[in-house]
């Protein structure tokens, strides 16, 4: 018998598909169908609001009712059109949810499955020794970054010229979520108040709108997809990368620094982060990678050392 292997991705999707499935769906489903009802019955006493008032004679009885309706109509009407962009709001927050959570958790996977391929081949890389280097003994091999993600945050990805360094697919997922849950709340907002708004929309009133419904999320988002770009660039036909705002020639590149670091978490514990940092001949150093997937991390290394022809220096990494 196959021994059913439950790692712990999988297990803790459990969690948030079962939630959903059991207790959010059927309640979403109740209230469609009650809101479903409502328009039945709105439906219905427009209906006989308009037979009512085709009589030529109407009776005493008929009078009543109309006046009644006539009340009764308009307002079950606004009241219907004003719940239906609440439902168009939450559809669109659920949708984002959705997308998040499907995307996060496929990049994981998509993560794993490519680190657990059979074709995967062990590269043999010999670190050079930093000590016996004039520079290597008088660098720093204190962290560069204060902090640091437990999981692969970073890619280095390949180029028409070279290499970039840029945010991994699991960060992009959590920024474009920021930007279209607080893009959702914001639209909606706005063609609600220009449909039932009798009042022109003045700048206050718009400003106030847009930060009482989801604009701090799209602030948040569209700084995170700026955050989450292109950190590093190396480009082998300019024979130049440009890191930290700066534009460093290839020949002033003289080793990379891969250290550990251990980032304490906010109530306790904590976990270990790793670096790759670029030297120049002039002893300053600059991060290149930073996040807590040693494997990646070190594959990702080995290209950058290959590709422009420097030793690597490490401290107990590996």
């Amino acid at each position: 018998m196959k021994k059913v292997s439950l790692n712990n991705a999988w297990f803790f999707a459990i969690i948030p598909i079962g939630i959903f499935v059991f207790v959010v769906l059927p309640q979403l489903q109740n209230t469609y169908e009650f809101f479903h009802k409502r328009e039945i019955e709105v439906q219905q006493s427009i209906r006989e609001l308009d037979s009512l008032q085709q009589i030529t004679n109407p009776a005493r009885r008929d009078l009543n009712t109309i006046k009644r309706l006539e009340i009764s109509v308009p307002i079950q009407k606004l009241g219907i059109r004003k719940e239906r962009y609440t439902y168009y709001k939450t559809g669109g927050m659920l949708a984002v949810l959705a997308f998040m959570f499907i995307g996060m958790f496929g990049a994981s996977y998509w993560v794993k499955r490519k680190k657990n391929l059979p074709t995967n081949k062990q590269i043999a890389f010999s670190f050079d020794d930093f000590t016996a280097d004039a520079i290597g003994q008088h660098i720093s091999w204190d962290a560069l970054k204060g902090s640091g993600s437990n999981f692969l945050s970073e890619r280095l990805r390949k180029t028409t010229s070279g290499y970039k360094i840029t945010s991994s697919s699991y960060m992009k997922f959590i920024a474009w979520s920021f930007f279209l849950m607080g893009g959702n709340y914001v639209a909606w907002s706005y063609i609600e108040f220009v449909e039932f708004s009798k009042e022109s929309l003045t700048f206050m009133q718009g400003g106030k709108m847009f930060f009482t419904s989801g604009g701090p999320f799209l602030l948040i988002g569209i700084f995170l997809l700026f955050s989450f770009g292109t950190k590093v660039q190396l480009n082998s036909q300019k024979r130049k990368v440009l890191i930290d705002g700066e534009i460093i020639a290839f020949q002033q590149v003289y080793a990379l620094q891969v250290l550990s670091k251990f980032v304490q978490g906010n109530n306790s514990g904590g976990y270990y982060c790793y670096e790759v940092n670029l030297v120049t001949q002039s002893g300053k150093r600059h991060n290149l990678l930073n996040h807590g997937d040693k494997e990646y991390l070190l594959s990702d290394m080995v290209k950058i050392s290959r590709f422009l022809k420097v030793p690597v220096w490490n401290n107990g990494v590996v």
